[in-house]
């Protein structure tokens, strides 16, 4: 049996179209998979793939059948029993320094129930499926952990996340948790399982309020960047453990002196935890997850069907 595998996304912050690239100039222009955007207001876009990796952010620890990385060392975790298909089984206990022990608060059955969309909508796609089709995502029956780095962050940001985080769940049906603040700074290879810092758990989703000086994939027009990072053992369903959001503070805190600069800051909020969460970029100009913002009205009718999907993916009590 293979061991646990993690796959790191790219040097340029791709996490496999998951990076939110925010154009504010006219005559500013993203690649995206080669193709120029070009519109005015706000553009999202990403930076391009470094190979689609099937999963959305780099972790610096490697293992299974396509190990392999951009950034950083292999790491070859030794190999950890898991069931490649159906219903995951636990894993044996094993001495291991690289995962923490599996099962953490989940639970038999969902925490939460996704509301469902009023209107149906296939106006959605996801950054990652199983070989059966489903789609990767968080498993609904544990809650969703967070920490803010608020160092930096515009005044009035509090609520700009908390409402972002509150719809999202909404949308999911997942359980988020806030564990209030950290000193943790943003990185391209952030680990997923950092036992001095978070404790013997997978590390919470780190929402950080940064400068491009701190994270510079934030350079240029970039205004935020966020994805999540998958598990899977071998060829076995993949979830997501962990994830990360990145805001540029500065940007933000010029926008939010604009007389609709909070509807764009939570847009920007919901459009990035959209990918955290498993949704990729669509061609539809009526949904948040289009790579430009219009009217940023919220989530649109395909935005919610997608989450509402994502909020129905596999419990995990082997991970």
């Amino acid at each position: 049996m293979d061991g646990p595998e993690f796959r790191d996304r790219g040097p340029q912050h791709s996490r496999p179209a998951t990076a939110l690239r925010v154009v504010r100039n006219l005559v500013a222009a993203a690649m995206i998979a080669g193709a120029a955007f070009l519109a005015a207001g706000l553009i999202y876009g990403d930076p391009g793939f470094t190979g689609l990796f099937e999963v959305s952010r780099g972790t610096g620890h490697n293992a299974g059948q396509n190990a392999g990385h951009s950034q950083g060392a292999d790491v070859q975790p030794a190999p950890r029993t898991g069931q490649v298909s159906g219903q995951p089984a636990v894993p044996a206990e094993e001495s291991r320094t690289d995962t923490p022990p599996p099962g953490l608060e989940e639970q038999d059955k969902p925490l939460g129930s996704a509301r469902k969309p009023e209107v149906a909508s296939t106006s959605y796609k996801f950054l990652a499926t199983n070989e059966d089709g489903s789609p990767v995502g968080y498993s609904p029956c544990r809650p969703l952990h967070y920490v803010v780095n608020a160092a930096l962050a515009p005044q009035g940001s509090e609520r700009l996340v908390d409402d972002s985080i509150r719809t999202i769940s909404e949308a999911t049906g997942i359980k988020f948790i806030n564990d209030g603040p950290t000193g943790e700074l943003p990185s391209p290879n952030r680990a997923p399982y950092q036992k001095d810092v978070y404790g013997d758990r997978w590390a919470p989703l780190l929402i950080a309020w940064t400068t491009p000086e701190q994270a510079p994939q934030l350079k240029g027009p970039v205004i935020g960047t966020g994805g999540s990072t998958h598990f899977s053992f071998g060829d076995g369903p993949k979830s997501f453990v962990t994830g990360s959001l990145e805001l540029d503070a500065p940007q933000i805190t010029e926008d939010l002196g604009r007389s609709d600069g909070a509807s764009y800051a939570t847009a920007v909020i919901l459009h990035e935890l959209g990918h955290v969460m498993g949704l990729e970029h669509v061609n539809d100009p009526a949904q948040l997850m289009y790579p430009e913002i219009g009217t940023p009205d919220g989530l649109a009718a395909g935005d919610l069907n997608g989450l509402y999907e994502l909020g129905h993916a596999q419990c995990r009590k082997d991970l």
